[in-house]
């Protein structure tokens, strides 16, 4: 017998054809695992815990159909090929309950018409060929979901890190039983607005394009809440104060309640006004055009808000922050210095980084969030003495070369890049999360009406918590960013995944949290020092050249060692 398989070992015929079998039975088996291992810093790629979390407790089957064209240039194909590869990592997380089909509309007419009634409509795609002009091409690239007896369109899916967030949003607002989000936005003389068509017509005061395009396709319909006239809604959890609301006596007690009750605060706050001379500015000014103007004032009611705010333990300050290092690049390309072009940086846009512990990297609120635009940005003051069952944490805050301009603020830029920019010295906060058990700010001898005595709730009750999230500016969502060219890749990247996962965060929802924040990043160039650059020089230049002169000096002396 050991004669026998000594005889198979020394056939080469049989061993290659053993070889041959092994490798086909072992690429059978292992093509379907996934070998794929994202080794990015930013792991964009990278499947979230979330995505198995969801898949793997879904009520029913649920359907993709993913619509994709092969009659592309080839440059589309590398990333639209890792696309599907990722779609079918997503499915591969439970093949019981997920089934995903791929149509090529452009080999089938009847795949064509199916994802025209779906909504999925061609994008025109472009290639430029040598000696030729640009040939036009549609492609199909979308997706629809049914799950049960509901059914969802994603129109266009063409970047791969993206689909992980734009499948799961979508997917939990198929599996959403109710049409209210929860969360409401306060209506007041002086707050901001969400227009149903925004643009540069309705002001610079405006949330709206981030409430019709960003919040409601995924959340469902905002509340507006009248909060001067009737108190917060039972089924409201979460509530937006953008802009400088005039709270009546009745609209404070309303909103105290609400707060002590344990409800959940988001406080854009605007306590510095300006005003862009017409309308034809402001539209410049959206568009990244002309220079910054205008003179920023304290609102009329900021101090009333202030003293209303300092029952809580904060207050925002009725001044703005400027920094030079840390701003952002706007408007053309100028000369900035003899024989130097470039952008000017906007000092009252700041632009903080949790690289440099800017934003607080150990929060759950900002931890998935690598940069964050803030523009006209006022600090905010903290008052640990006057909430004793609260905890404050700064989520954002300054460098300490922030300079501080009080009462009167200059904006034109022209007039700013004259003026020194001195450092104060230490970091500001921009952005606090205060949460725990509040104490009301009312007592039932100062209530507005006594006939609300009845209501009336003195402490956060027990098993519950208040939580109040304060921005030092009322813009980090408003539609003057969304509109201004140099601010709208920024605002959509950073600012919009930010505030989605601070509501999602606030209310105890973290599914969508690094999946949502593949996008947010604001990438600081720093500038390399003057040794580190001279020793990179040298070897670039001058390493290799020694290397080569060393070996080559070895090699003379080994040779001369045997002679």
């Amino acid at each position: 017998m050991i004669r026998f398989f000594h005889s198979l070992n020394n056939n080469k015929t049989y061993m290659i054809t053993q070889y041959v079998l092994l490798f086909l039975v072992f690429n059978y088996f292992l093509s379907g695992w996934n070998c794929r291992q994202d080794m990015s810093k930013s792991n964009r790629f990278e499947l979230t815990e979330s995505t198995e979390k969801i898949l793997k407790t879904l009520p029913e089957t649920l359907f993709i159909d993913a619509f994709y064209s092969t009659s592309i240039p080839s440059e589309y194909k590398a990333r639209i090929n890792l696309l599907k590869e990722l779609l079918k990592e997503i499915a591969s997380t439970n093949t019981k309950k997920v089934s995903l089909r791929f149509h090529d509309p452009d080999t089938d007419e009847e795949q064509k018409k199916k994802a025209d009634q779906f909504g999925i409509r061609p994008l025109t795609i472009q290639k430029v060929e040598r000696g030729s002009a640009q040939v036009k091409s549609a492609a199909y690239f979308g997706l629809h979901l049914t799950i049960g007896a509901k059914s969802e369109t994603i129109p266009v899916v063409v970047e791969a890190e993206k689909v992980e967030y734009q499948l799961l949003s979508t997917l939990r607002k198929m599996l959403r039983k109710s049409s209210s989000s929860g969360i409401g936005l306060i209506k007041a003389t002086g707050g901001m607005t969400a227009p149903i068509r925004p643009g540069p017509e309705t002001g610079k005061d405006t949330i709206g394009l981030f409430v019709r395009q960003a919040f409601e396709p995924e959340y469902g319909s905002i509340t507006e809440v009248n909060i001067n006239e009737e108190d917060v809604p039972e089924e409201i959890t979460t509530l937006i104060l953008a802009g400088s609301p005039r709270l009546s006596p009745k609209g404070k007690f309303y909103l105290d309640q609400f707060i002590t009750k344990g409800g959940s605060l988001v406080v854009l706050s605007k306590t510095m006004d300006f005003t862009l001379q017409n309308q034809q500015q402001q539209q410049y000014a959206m568009m990244g055009r002309g220079q910054q103007s205008g003179l920023a004032r304290p609102t009329p009611n900021a101090n009333e808000l202030n003293n209303f705010f300092k029952g809580f333990g904060f207050s925002v300050k009725t001044n703005m922050i400027l920094e030079k290092d840390h701003a952002m690049p706007i408007g053309p390309l100028v000369q900035i210095e003899p024989g130097v072009i470039g952008r000017y940086h906007y000092p009252v846009w700041l632009i903080a980084y949790q690289e440099d512990d800017g934003i607080n990297k150990d929060s759950i609120y900002t931890k998935n969030t690598e940069g964050l635009l803030l523009p006209w940005a006022s600090e905010i003051e903290l008052f640990s003495d006057k909430q004793k069952g609260v905890k404050s944490t700064v989520l954002v805050q300054s460098t300490e070369k922030a300079d501080i301009r009080k009462d009167f603020v200059i904006l034109s830029e022209n007039q700013l890049l004259k003026q020194e920019i001195k450092a104060n010295g230490k970091r500001l906060p921009l952005l606090v999360l205060l949460e725990g058990s509040f104490t009301s700010t009312f007592s039932k001898q100062t209530l507005p009406d006594p006939s609300l005595e009845s209501s009336f709730v003195e402490k956060t009750p027990e098993k519950k918590s208040g939580k109040i999230v304060v921005s030092g500016t009322p813009y980090l969502i408003a539609d003057i960013l969304a509109m201004n060219r140099d601010a709208t890749e920024v605002f959509q990247s950073s600012n919009i995944p930010f505030f989605l996962n601070l509501l999602d965060t606030i209310s105890g929802d973290t599914d969508l949290l690094a999946a949502r924040s593949k996008r947010s990043a604001i990438m600081n160039l720093k500038p390399v020092e003057k040794s580190v650059e001279s020793i990179a020089s040298f070897m670039n230049v001058g390493l290799f050249p020694l290397l080569l002169a060393a070996f080559a000096f070895r090699r003379l002396k080994k040779r001369n060692k045997a002679v």
